[in-house]
């Protein structure tokens, strides 16, 4: 009986790492290259040894092209600083430009060889990226790159708030993204492939967990980049009838860097209204901080990455109540809102 359960306990170990890659695969989380290798007269170069590297982590791929000269690397972590390098027998080795991956782009480099045994002067290779005629773009979608989320302003820093720089997200009253015309309910926000919504439907605003109480999915800084798409043509994405809200966070590098903000909010930062008119305004106070640091555990091969948000939000009790005239500061002291 204990050799049974020994053997049953050691096959579940074996399998663990099975499913757990099924589950991580789920959604579009990486980016792909693809492309053709040819010699200066055109013809398919076959069997060339491509190594694919980013130079911020180290990180390396190795295909070999088809007899067609075709090749492809899949399901490549999203980068900005990637080279392709090429070796055949017969040919002279060639290191491509550095060029960016974003989430779901499908990238086409083709590289040309020069045959080794003659000497030709340089060729020069210049194309024009269309990003309207990509054959990853299946439909309407809007790229929130990492160095947008550094530079865009944000009152409450949540990565949901820059939704709205698509122009197919209307902002709602109650502080959601209606995308496409459909209730914020129906969006799906997906992080790391993984699914991070409001299931039950138990928040006020944004449509994820903890709406209720403006909780965060995660840090604003632990946000690489995302995507707004509207309808995408792919098998791969689903459970929405709105958008899809699909974020990747960010990971190490070979370098260390950090970051820390802090930032606080009361009753004296308050205005006047449109009409020029200051209104009384209950005390409160909101403070948010936190910090991030990534860097290398072991350069080229194992690196770390860590983020902390807090908030601490203090403010007086909302209330129905109104005034029957025009409000005085005694008829909203320890009031959250006010009326006339």
């Amino acid at each position: 009986m204990n050799r049974l359960v020994r053997s049953v306990a050691f096959l579940a170990v074996l399998l663990a790492p099975l499913g757990f890659g099924r589950l991580a695969g789920q959604g579009v989380t990486t980016a792909a290259v693809t492309g053709r290798i040819t010699d200066e007269a055109g013809a398919a170069v076959p069997q060339v040894e491509l190594t694919l590297i980013l130079a911020t982590t180290g990180e390396r791929r190795v295909t070999r092209s088809r007899e067609d000269g075709m090749y492809s690397f899949e399901n490549v972590t999203v980068g900005s600083s990637y080279t392709l390098s090429a070796r055949a027998i017969g040919f002279e080795p060639k290191v491509s430009d550095q060029f960016a991956l974003a989430l779901g782009q499908r990238f086409t480099l083709d590289l040309t060889l020069k045959r080794s045994a003659v000497e030709l002067a340089a060729v020069v290779v210049s194309t024009n990226a269309d990003p309207l005629r990509s054959a990853s773009r299946t439909g309407a979608q809007t790229l929130v790159s990492d160095s947008a989320v550094r530079r865009l302003p944000t009152l409450n820093r949540a990565f949901t708030d820059f939704v709205s720089t698509s122009p197919q997200v209307v902002r709602t009253p109650g502080g959601g993204n209606s995308i496409n015309g459909q209730n914020d309910r129906f969006n799906n926000v997906q992080i790391d492939g993984g699914s991070n919504n409001d299931l039950f439907n138990l928040g006020a605003t944004n449509g994820v967990p903890g709406g209720s109480v403006n909780a965060r999915p995660l840090s604003l800084e632990s946000v690489r980049e995302f995507q707004i798409q509207i309808a995408p043509f792919d098998v791969r994405q689903g459970q929405f009838t709105g958008g899809l809200v699909n974020a990747v966070t960010k990971s190490g590098t070979n370098d260390v860097h950090g970051s820390a903000f802090g930032y606080m909010q009361n009753q004296n930062f308050v205005g006047k209204d449109t009409a020029g008119i200051r209104v009384p305004v209950a005390d409160y106070q909101q403070q948010q901080y936190g910090f991030s640091l990534g860097g290398p555990i072991v350069k080229d091969k194992l690196h770390f990455f860590v983020s902390g948000d807090f908030r601490h939000d203090v403010r007086p009790f909302a209330t129905a109540i109104q005034c029957s005239g025009a409000c005085t500061p005694a008829d909203t002291a320890g009031i959250g809102i006010t009326g006339a």
